[in-house]
């Protein structure tokens, strides 16, 4: 073959060729010194924690927002008067704090009111950062009633920064902060929930024990005491039944009865 077309060298075993060789024989560029790189590296992590420091502001500003806890109050107690149903009154009341993973830093202050019927919430949550129009104002609503199973959960809530409570019934689930001077006006709404509970499950129960003994009373026989001049074609129509039924219940071969005798007069069902 000629030299033209002579397949290039390659070696029996570690496949290295010339054209390899002479690159690996060339000169290789300068590496920086150490000061320019430590100048680099501090320029991008400045850059970073300058990008840091404006987001943060940013998230400030536009998300963390306490509210007006005092107005707010005002504001819910006022709706709270407005959802009592006829009869309905309110037990107590504690201000409590909610959030959302939404807004998360920006607080809804309401109320937690026990009613003689139900567990009541108002929130209202905080007034946009960004001006807009005039609106009305939005609030947030729940209701537990007191005859539906509520479980209550007491911790803290809020990634550990508050206590409080978490509110589980069919269907609905709240999560409520409260400040530590209202920790006892939040106990007493719950006692008083309590106790509302207690006064149900107790109705409900006299109720169906009464039921149950109207309906033991509905399968008792029933007799009749007779008394003189009555006869048995009398007596059976008193009670809605036949001549023939009386004398089937009490074994009489004929119509006739004797005063103070006891008459089965309905049998036991």
């Amino acid at each position: 073959m000629s030299p033209l077309t002579d397949p290039p060298f390659v070696g029996p075993s570690t496949g290295w060729t010339e054209e390899m060789e002479a690159t690996a024989r060339r000169p290789r560029p300068p590496a920086p010194p150490p000061r320019r790189r430590w100048r680099v590296a501090l320029r991008v992590s400045a850059w970073g924690i300058g990008a840091v420091l404006v987001l943060a502001v940013i998230g400030t500003l536009l998300f963390i927002h306490r509210g007006d806890a005092e107005g707010s109050a005002r504001v819910a107690n006022r709706e709270v008067e407005l959802m009592l149903e006829r009869g309905e009154t309110i037990d107590w009341r504690a201000p409590v704090m909610a959030r959302h993973w939404w807004h998360y830093f920006r607080v809804t202050h309401g109320v937690l009111v026990a009613t003689t019927r139900r567990l009541l919430y108002v929130g209202v949550p905080p007034a946009n950062v960004l001006p807009r129009e005039p609106e009305p104002q939005l609030l947030e609503e729940s209701s537990f009633l007191y005859d539906r199973p509520i479980d209550i959960w007491r911790g803290r809530v809020f990634l550990g920064n508050l206590n409080g409570i978490v509110i589980r019934a069919p269907g609905q689930m709240r999560t409520f902060g409260v400040a530590s001077s209202e920790r006892v006006r939040l106990d007493s709404v719950l006692a008083l929930m309590g106790r509302r509970q207690k006064e149900i499950r107790d109705r409900d129960e006299d109720e169906r024990q009464k039921a149950l003994a109207t309906a033991q009373a509905v399968r008792r026989p029933v007799y009749h005491h007779v008394q003189r001049g009555e006869a048995l074609e009398l007596i059976a129509r008193q009670y809605s039944v036949t001549v023939e039924e009386l004398q089937a219940w009490n074994n009489l071969l004929t119509p006739r009865i004797k005063v103070g005798q006891n008459l089965l007069v309905k049998p036991r069902t």
